[in-house]
Parts: C-alpha cells; sequence; structure tokens
C-alpha cells in the first residue's frame, strides 16, 4: 500500500509511456417492441442570432413561437373551433365546451 510506504521506499517509481489501449466498440442500445417511442433528433441548425426563452406554459406542444418577435401564440384558431361550433380560451390555448 503506498499510504504506508515510506517516502524513499516508494521514491524509486518509473514513469512508463502509456498503453495504446483501443476502446471496445459499443453496441447501441434500441428499444424493441411494443411501446416503445421514437426520440426525436436535436435540430442542429438553430438560428443563433435570435435566441428566444421557451414559451413557458404548461402544454407547449399547443403553442407555435414566432422566430423574430419571439411570441408565443396558439396552435388552434378560433376559426378552427368556431367550425367545430366551439370558441377558443387564449390563456389555455383550447377549446371552449
Amino acid at each position: 500500500h503506498i499510504g504506508e510506504m515510506s517516502f524513499l521506499q516508494h521514491s524509486r517509481c518509473e514513469c512508463r509511456p502509456k498503453k495504446d489501449r483501443t476502446k471496445p466498440e459499443k453496441k447501441s442500445v434500441r428499444g424493441k417492441g411494443k411501446g416503445q417511442k421514437r426520440k426525436r433528433k436535436k435540430s442542429r441548425f438553430k438560428s443563433w442570432s435570435v435566441h428566444c426563452e421557451p414559451c413557458s406554459e404548461r402544454r407547449k406542444h399547443l403553442f407555435v413561437q414566432d422566430p423574430q418577435t419571439c411570441k408565443c401564440s396558439c396552435k388552434n384558431t378560433d376559426s378552427r373551433c368556431k367550425a367545430r361550433q366551439l370558441e377558443l380560451n387564449e390563456r389555455t390555448c383550447r377549446p371552449l365546451t
């Protein structure tokens, strides 16, 4: 044990070149069978000139963000809700019955 050895005993340590270790190839782990969701690839081409804070709403999938103004708006439109004889609640971005 190095902690138990005196300095004189272990002063003869020598440096040696590092051995080239090839890393074993890892097999990709993919889910199989029913119920496995596919992961979305992150988009590489993000515009760095304009950086917007994400929409802070709970149901982000219901909102669209304008990259120029960073404003969040509903994906559902009022006319789409009226076609289904419903009214759009703009705060929750969901149709009212």
